[in-house]
């Protein structure tokens, strides 16, 4: 089961879909990690957050005109497993080894690829 929270009272139905089909691909994909989307339509943008790993970095990606659900859902998950390869975890299931190993700096932010 999936749960929705947003700050915007007035959300788009079309964002909304949009960005629960992103969640679903991800947890699907990648379960166990701390994801966190976005869809606005309006400024044509979605982003994809790890919120275990930043919630202040991640990616945006455009949404074209027009395009397919499936070729979207493949930029999502290689956005989403680029995220949790730049922060050197493996892609898949969320380890809770692999993050308690995470290094991070003097305001406990995750150093990501600059660790090492």
């Amino acid at each position: 089961m999936s749960e929705i929270t947003t700050d915007l009272p007035q959300l788009n139905a079309n964002d909304l879909i949009l960005a629960k089909e992103m969640a679903e691909a991800l947890h699907q994909a990648y379960p166990k990690h701390l994801w966190a989307v976005t869809a606005e339509g309006e400024k044509g943008i979605c982003t994809i957050r790890n919120l275990a790993l930043s919630g202040q970095w991640g990616y945006v990606l455009h949404i074209p005109k027009i395009y397919s659900m499936s070729s979207f859902k493949q930029k999502v998950l290689r956005a989403g497993g680029e995220i949790l390869e730049r922060y050197r975890l493996t892609r898949g299931v969320a380890s809770e080894d692999q993050l308690a190993d995470l290094r991070l700096d003097h305001a406990g932010n995750v150093l990501g690829d600059k660790s090492k």
